[in-house]
């Protein structure tokens, strides 16, 4: 019989080539996705931050602090500040602080002005500056 030579060493370091590749891509795949849905989730935290603060701004502009108080069920004025403190759902809904999971606080900066910031876990997500107009009667 003829002795043969197998070739086995130089196929598995082929083997061991394309299986480090495909964990390579693999790898810059997986990456990828984390980083889309780290996007995806600030986006959303601040679409619903942009919606909450136009709620908050509007109701201000129409009915003044004591609207913040009756609707969102302000926690009123804080640290001594002119401002309000409210909690909101991740929904957008206003809730007890304790199950807030935005954080809303309107400063009132004077006569006609007011600054609506938008928290989510301590990280600011949006803040509005508001000025409302007085109507003559």
């Amino acid at each position: 019989m003829m002795n043969r030579k197998h070739p086995s060493g130089v196929f598995m370091m082929e083997m061991i080539a394309v299986v480090f590749f495909f964990i390579l891509c693999a790898g810059i795949c997986i990456k990828t996705f984390v980083k889309a849905d780290l996007i995806s989730r600030e986006a959303a935290d601040l679409n619903q931050g942009v919606l909450i603060a136009q709620s908050v701004a509007e109701v201000w502009k129409a009915e003044g602090p004591e609207g913040l108080e009756i609707r969102f069920r302000s926690y009123g004025q804080e640290d001594g500040l002119d401002g309000y403190a409210m909690g909101f759902d991740k929904s957008g809904n206003s809730c007890e602080k304790e199950k807030a999971v935005y954080d809303v606080r309107a400063d009132i900066a004077g006569p006609g002005h007011a600054e609506v910031t938008v928290s989510k876990n301590g990280k600011q997500v949006y803040t509005l500056t508001v000025t409302r107009h007085e109507t003559q009667q």
